[in-house]
């Protein structure tokens, strides 16, 4: 028979259209977004800021990354701070029909957040916080730090993907306790090769494989 288990999502009752999916992963989002801030402020993790505005240089702007900490509490970088957006819904669509067979519930990555770290050290506390954190319960975890994963599969590219919720007072009381979302964790010499032109090449390998 089908058990349900306190605290968990209940698989028969699933998010049924896109409309209601981005309704809750909005409200998810904004409660992740400050537990991202607490990682990042305990962790030395790094976001991403845009380029100065001062047009003191010559060389081609592009955006770089700083400690949360640092960027906190200087306006002027505050103001430069990018943060991540959702997933839009053109690629949304795109997903769910190509490779979800229609089932919104299945879409896991409609709030997106990251953070970057320097070295694996950080990058590993903050994943054990993440873990430990009883504000959030994680679901699933892919490292693709670990030499067994084949970095083909990914053009190079490594970091630990997490699929977690928000598990808070908040989040129950506005109903977005069920609602799943994703964390990526990465070192700085990867987060800077997610430039424009490699999300490019990316987009055209992923439509190269139907994904």
């Amino acid at each position: 028979g089908h058990w349900y288990v306190p605290g968990r999502p209940d698989r028969k009752s699933q998010v049924s259209s896109v409309n209601q999916l981005y309704a809750s992963s909005a409200i998810a989002n904004l409660l992740l977004v400050e537990r991202v801030k607490t990682w990042a402020e305990s962790c030395s993790g790094m976001v991403r800021i845009g380029p100065s505005a001062d047009g003191a240089t010559r060389q081609p702007a592009r955006d770089s990354f700083v400690k949360w900490s640092d960027v906190r509490d200087d306006p002027s970088l505050n103001s430069r701070l990018k943060e991540t957006a959702m997933k839009r819904h053109n690629r949304a669509l795109e997903k769910l029909l190509r490779s979800y067979g229609n089932v919104p519930s299945l879409l896991l990555d409609i709030s997106r957040n990251s953070l970057v770290f320097t070295n694996l050290s950080d990058l590993t506390m903050c994943l054990g916080m993440i873990v430990t954190d009883e504000s959030v319960r994680v679901e699933r975890l892919k490292n693709r730090m670990s030499p067994r994963h084949n970095s083909d599969d990914t053009g190079g590219y490594r970091d630990v993907f997490i699929n977690l919720r928000v598990v808070n007072e908040q989040a129950h009381t506005l109903g977005a306790e069920l609602t799943m979302c994703e964390v990526q964790l990465l070192l700085e010499d990867f987060a800077l090769l997610k430039t424009a032109e490699g999300h490019k090449r990316y987009v055209k390998a992923r439509n190269g494989m139907g994904n």
